[in-house]
């Protein structure tokens, strides 16, 4: 492992939690529970919970990409999150097996960062700029705390 700043250790531990924190954030919910949403048109617990992991999977690429050959052009797929939440039926599925994936790739590549040299440093190019791999954390940590707010939000509205 190469020599990371204790923000950078940091910033991979938060990006890390983030599944606990999930976890916590659904702990005790029964499947009924799951379907609440916070308000009418808003995206029930079970939705963010999916659209969390379908984000998380492409940022997981993303990441992947920018570790793997830093500095080369990434080309984005167009992402609509209403068509995949339709697509992918968000509403009807279970999500115990997302809970695993995303896990399993947060914890995947906070390991590739550990033990990469200068992992953070390493870049992405896409059509709307660069990005570093610790900018790309860093907007990963935020996609999954504000949606995990939502779902804590929630469970207060309807105090669950």
């Amino acid at each position: 492992m190469d020599q990371k700043s204790m923000e950078d250790l940091e910033l991979i531990d938060t990006y890390k939690r983030a599944p606990l924190e999930l976890s916590q954030a659904i702990a005790g919910l029964c499947d009924v529970e799951l379907d609440l949403t916070r308000a009418n048109g808003k995206w029930s617990i079970r939705e963010i919970i999916h659209h969390i992991i379908d984000c998380d999977m492409n940022y997981f690429q993303i990441n992947r990409y920018a570790l793997a050959d830093s500095g080369a052009k990434f080309l984005f797929n167009a992402f609509d999150s209403h068509v995949w939440n339709q697509t992918m039926n968000y509403k009807n599925r279970s999500v115990s097996l997302e809970l695993k994936l995303f896990g399993m790739m947060r914890e995947y590549i906070a390991y590739l960062c550990n033990f990469l040299p200068n992992s953070m440093d390493r870049v992405l190019v896409h059509e709307f700029g660069t990005a570093t791999v610790r900018d790309a954390i860093k907007h990963d940590i935020q996609h999954a705390a504000n949606h995990i707010e939502q779902i804590l939000e929630t469970r207060r509205i309807h105090n669950i």
